[in-house]
């Protein structure tokens, strides 16, 4: 399934990215496939901006999510509301919790 980018979602994941510390940019090119990821699970064609905010979140390790708050909020995204997503694994892994037998 094709993923479809709207070019305004598209223009505000480049403008944060641009906001975010340059220590951050090696992280982003996980970015676009994890928001991809996200939309196709939610069974999405295109990337919205919330498919998108979580996938630029996730993008970056957990242990390092906290440095990506003050660009989050120059960008209006509501902290509150994706806070969840800090605690999230990318989208990209296939991390499976462990099971007790």
């Amino acid at each position: 399934m094709k993923i479809a980018w709207p070019s305004e979602v598209t223009e505000k994941l480049n403008e944060m990215i641009a906001d975010t510390p340059m220590i951050y940019h090696k992280y982003f090119a996980a970015a676009k496939p994890g928001a991809e990821v996200i939309a196709h699970r939610q069974g999405k064609s295109e990337v919205d901006e919330d498919s998108m905010v979580r996938g630029f979140i996730t993008s970056v390790p957990r242990h390092l999510r906290d440095g990506i708050e003050e660009t989050l909020g120059q960008h209006n995204v509501d902290l509150q509301y994706y806070r969840p997503a800090f605690d999230e694994p990318s989208p990209l892994t296939n991390h499976q919790p462990n099971r007790q037998p």
